[in-house]
């Protein structure tokens, strides 16, 4: 079969084995379907272990050491504090809970967790500024995805360098002013958005040092920058050296609670390892096909930056997952005719399109807000389809300048 035909119908029997089978087995599944329809042989196997392998040995320190950072801002009311510092610098409470959720999905790893460890407080938030807190837990959720898509080292970015060998600081040197432009614009959506009434509560007041709550975020930071001095730092500024030395040191922090931290960090990431590998494995054995060269051909059809922006887009709209979409997008667009920063950029900007109800995030949201499905829509689905779209344009603008 046509490895474009082939690859369409593994994407439909994907996003149809999702809400049944869950991401991995789904992804594998359509995977051996995928190679089993192009014509693979005794390699297919041999290609579904190679792409889970190349994606395990490069998230798996990282996924682990975020789930452990988050834990650790659970369980010692690290979260308090930051969300409290943020509030100190501004009246704005909106742009309070857009800040928390854009600086904590970093450390953490997963825009999902830095929403689920914020909600409570952000709530508060919303509450204390006239029951705004569903629009509140919007803006959290919304920003916690533009650093996500866009900053390095999130796992979205750190797959987006190592398949399309792009290097790290011409990621960050883009991808930071683009987040900027996005935050500006999901405040301008947010505060368009109504503000429901709800009774006031009182917010938890912070039990832990300034120091104890900031530095397990700022050091991964700060030693991936340092990482960009000169060869002889490289080692430091490795996102798996610099995030794990941030968990060591959370784990240091809180002895006490150590094995339930470490306890529920290997659950959460071993889940989320898991459906990452088998995104490994479907990309790679995509990949292997050549599908590449045939999409090229159909992309001579419409303009240059359009068609990555749009592959992105439909994975998305089929399963979910954003680190999901870039694995596999940026694999099965290796060889497309682009410098590999502009078609990073293009692959980040497409996941933020259609995340409706293929994405756990949304129902996630739903839940946590109490939101019908039209206000959902209306204050994440719609929000993240018009940054996305900024996004493209935005970097449209870098590559024809």
């Amino acid at each position: 079969m046509d490895p474009v035909l082939a690859f369409l119908a593994a994407i439909i029997a994907v996003s149809l084995m999702i809400p049944k089978l869950g991401p991995f087995l789904s992804l594998v599944v359509s995977s051996i379907f995928y190679g089993l329809l192009v014509g693979m042989g005794a390699e297919l196997m041999s290609n579904v272990a190679t792409g889970m392998g190349r994606i395990f040995s490069s998230l798996a320190i990282v996924i682990f050491a975020g789930a452990i950072i988050a834990e650790y801002l659970r369980k010692t009311g690290a979260i308090d504090r930051i969300v409290a510092d943020l509030q100190s610098l501004t009246h704005r409470s909106l742009l309070v809970a857009g800040a928390a959720g854009y600086i904590v999905s970093l450390p953490v790893m997963c825009s999902i967790t830095a929403f689920m460890i914020l909600e409570p407080v952000v709530s508060c938030l919303g509450q204390q500024a006239g029951g705004a807190s569903k629009r509140f837990l919007f803006m959290t959720a919304a920003c916690s995805i533009i650093s996500f898509n866009l900053i390095y080292p999130s796992p979205v970015m750190v797959s987006l360098s190592n398949d399309l060998d792009v290097p790290a600081n011409q990621l960050l040197a883009r991808g930071i002013p683009i987040s900027l432009i996005l935050f500006i614009l999901a405040y301008i959506i947010m505060m368009r958005l109504p503000a429901e009434g709800s009774a006031a509560s009182e917010c938890p007041l912070p039990k832990i040092g300034r120091a104890r709550a900031w530095v397990p975020l700022a050091l991964p930071m700060l030693l991936i920058l340092l990482g960009f001095l000169g060869d002889k730092a490289r080692f430091i500024g490795n996102p798996s050296f610099a995030l794990l030395l941030s968990a060591l040191l959370c784990l240091a922090l809180a002895w006490e609670k150590i094995q339930d931290i470490i306890h529920i960090a290997s659950r959460r990431s071993g889940v989320i390892l898991l459906d990452l590998c088998g995104a490994g494995a479907f990309g790679y054995v995509v990949a292997q096909s050549g599908i590449g060269e045939e999409i090229y051909g159909f992309g001579r059809q419409m303009p240059l930056l359009l068609l990555p922006f749009l592959v992105a887009a439909i994975l998305q709209l089929a399963q979910g997952s954003r680190v999901v979409t870039v694995v596999v997008a940026a694999q099965v667009l290796a060889s497309y005719p682009l410098d590999g920063l502009t078609l990073a950029l293009l692959i980040s900007s497409g996941a933020f399109m259609f995340s409706y109800i293929s994405d756990p995030y949304f129902w996630l949201i739903k839940s946590s807000t109490g939101a019908n499905m039209g206000e959902v829509v209306k204050g994440y689905t719609l929000p993240l389809g018009v940054m996305g779209l900024a996004s493209f344009a935005i970097t449209a603008i870098y590559f024809l300048l």
